[in-house]
């Protein structure tokens, strides 16, 4: 089976898509865009999986001539997010069929067709890309083609989140570049493997610049935080299928741009730069987590939840890095795996909640969670597919999170003894901030799909809300089947991209190895679902005795009625308070008279201002200072011809001074 070209057949696939709706009349078109676009990113999915299975551990697709001989090469690892990437975008194209038709007054649907495509190229070309110069000619293509895209509505929000985004993928695309110069000596055309050999040569204090400015490009487009304050505004705002690849597999490119940057290029490093990823990352899943459960837009708790997921990726890998730079490659082999299956899982259950959150709120006619609530009776097979990414991403049992996060902790506590005093510190922190982002996870998660699903519905547009049509439903389920899957298949999973030292065989099954133990997925789900039948039916023999006659809910004498159920905003209001220091909640109530003369009588509003401390208290005294120097050098051009000649005579006798 020739795999390259298959790959090759997959970007062409690809290109063609985005060509065709460009040159295609206004309003036609669509179904054979996407449709070609499925088509493609399906058969460059089943050609990675085909070469994860093939054993080989590279593939060269071809040179391209137009990028100076770059080699687009599959490796093991890119196979893996190359993978991921196809899949999602496969299933964002089926979905796209009638969810952008349901908007085609809102968007110019060739233009976002034809966008959309154009980035799945650039994130297929940063997977495959040899060479410095490719790699970042397709980051380059992947952050413009989603800037556009995030501003696809042409809304004053959109565009004012589109340019925060585009100045924060700027400073990082200009940081990988300053890596990238440093490591080749300005040669941009050397492959990675030459840089590793490049790398070598480098003192110490170099590489930890370069690390610095890896760190801060990947981790930008990542979400980590402080860098993450484009993500919660870029990600709401773009179509709900974009807003999945955005999540789903755009944040997965900058992890493989720091995975191959750091385990590949640079060599091991100080303790100090692991110890600054674990605090970024520790960092970024507390703060995430918090504004998950506060939030009440549904697709901005999902963008929070998306900087908390990245944060205990990057914690993981930190926490790889800090063993690795202690001589205990064996635990650093564990945490780089599990880092991987989380990312794996990633993937798959939170493009299933952008793509769910895309149905919630067409039902809402908003992406408020507090005008929500009685989709589970109005939409039940979309609900329980939505119930199981919710708990995926809560990581309980036996979802493919749990899986991954599960192999890290047990790990980490059956090695916890042989470990350095310092070492033990830094993981017994690691283990208690994984306890309460995993709790208040869960927090999260019961208000998104609680508040969202369950009571009676808080406005008429939902209470009147259809159950999605099959090509937006499919894809939605599919992927809550993945996250069941992936759960179930971790050990096979692990094995194929190289942690099969990771589980152990048995007669008919494989376990994945805990610590001194270890665990079979599959036993796992049949104990819980025995579990949960033998609970139902204790309920039916021993309880099923009525003692009470049935009558409606009543509030003393007065009907129930919406506005006397949960909102979100009363759901996490303690833990509102707690974290109040962190999440700058601002109160606001407004009261108006009904009678001028009896000021007691009133209407009262209230409102809750969400602020970001990381935006007020970092980027905005950036920006005043910006403004401020910009103010004072705009003061040089007065228009005075002599005040330039002096200028220019100072900064000649400057320059002849330092070169004499």
């Amino acid at each position: 089976m020739n795999l390259s070209f298959f790959v090759v057949l997959s970007l062409s696939g690809v290109f063609l898509s985005a060509l065709i709706s460009f040159i295609s009349a206004k309003g036609q078109g669509h179904r054979a865009v996407v449709t070609l676009l499925a088509l493609s990113t399906g058969l460059g999915a089943f050609s990675s999986a085909a070469f994860l299975l093939s054993g080989q551990s590279q593939l060269t697709i071809t040179q391209s001539a137009w990028l100076f001989g770059t080699p687009f090469v599959l490796s093991v690892l890119s196979a893996l997010f190359f993978f991921l990437l196809n899949t999602v975008a496969c299933l964002a194209s089926v979905y796209a069929m009638k969810y952008v038709e349901q908007y085609t007054e809102v968007y110019n649907v060739r233009v976002l067709d034809g966008l959309m495509a154009i980035f799945v190229l650039g994130m297929q070309g940063v997977l495959l890309a040899g060479t410095p110069f490719g790699f970042l000619v397709f980051w380059e293509i992947m952050s413009l083609s989603s800037f556009f895209l995030v501003m696809a509505d042409k809304e004053a929000a959109s565009v004012r989140a589109a340019l925060f985004y585009l100045i924060m993928t700027h400073l990082g695309a200009g940081a990988i570049l300053a890596g990238f110069m440093i490591l080749s000596n300005g040669s941009l055309l050397e492959s990675f493997t030459r840089l590793a050999i490049l790398a070598q040569h480098l003192p110490p204090s170099t590489l930890f610049g370069v690390f610095l400015l890896f760190l801060f490009g990947f981790g930008s487009k990542a979400g980590l935080v402080p860098f993450h304050v484009w993500l919660p505004e870029a990600h709401p705002q773009a179509p709900s299928h974009i807003s999945a690849l955005m999540s789903g597999v755009m944040l997965k490119m900058a992890l493989y741009g720091f995975l191959v940057m750091t385990f590949t290029v640079l060599p091991i490093g100080s303790s100090t730069a692991a110890l600054i990823v674990i605090a970024l990352g520790l960092l970024s899943a507390v703060y995430g987590v918090i504004y998950a459960v506060i939030e009440r837009d549904v697709k901005r708790v999902l963008a929070f939840s998306s900087i908390e997921n990245m944060g205990i990726i990057f914690t993981m890998l930190g926490v790889a890095m800090l063993t690795q730079s202690q001589g205990m490659s064996a635990f650093s082999h564990v945490a780089l795996g599990a880092a991987l299956l989380f990312a794996i899982a990633h993937a798959f259950f939170k493009s299933g909640l952008f793509m769910g959150a895309g149905v919630m709120v067409h039902a809402a006619h908003s992406r408020s969670l507090e005008v929500m609530g009685g989709l589970s009776k109005r939409m039940p097979a979309f609900s329980g597919a939505m119930l199981i990414l919710a708990l995926a991403a809560a990581a309980l049992p036996p979802f493919s999170a749990f899986m991954a996060e599960w192999t890290f902790v047990q790990n980490l506590v059956a090695n916890l003894s042989t470990m350095s005093p310092f070492i033990q510190g830094v993981l017994v922190l690691v283990l208690v901030t994984m306890a309460l982002v995993g709790g208040l996870a869960l927090f999260a998660m019961i208000k998104l799909f609680g508040i969202g699903f369950l009571a009676e519905p808080r406005s008429e547009h939902v209470a009147h809300a259809k159950a999605p049509g099959k090509l937006i439903a499919i894809p939605i389920y599919l992927l809550a089947a993945c996250s069941v899957l992936v759960g179930l298949l971790a050990p096979a999973i692990l094995r194929t991209i190289g942690y099969g030292d990771l589980t152990v065989n048995y007669d008919l099954h494989t376990n994945i190895v805990l610590g001194g133990g270890s665990m079979n997925p599959g036993k796992l789900l049949a104990l819980l679902v025995a579990t949960f039948f033998l609970v139902l039916l204790l309920r039916r023999v021993l309880s099923n005795v009525k003692h009470e006659r049935e009558y409606h809910t009543w509030d003393c004498g007065q009907p129930i009625t919406p506005g006397m159920e949960f909102t979100a905003t009363a759901f996490s209001a303690s833990i509102r308070f707690f974290f109040r220091v962190i999440t700058r909640t601002k109160k606001n109530v407004i009261t108006t008279p009904i009678i001028a003369s009896n000021p007691w009588i009133a209407s009262r509003t209230f409102s809750l201002e969400l602020r970001q401390i990381w935006y007020d208290d970092l980027y905005v005294p950036i920006q005043n200072a910006c403004l401020w120097t910009s103010t004072q050098v705009r003061k040089l051009q007065n228009g005075v011809i002599q005040f330039y000649i002096a200028l220019i005579f100072i900064a000649l006798v400057v320059t002849l001074a330092i070169a004499l």
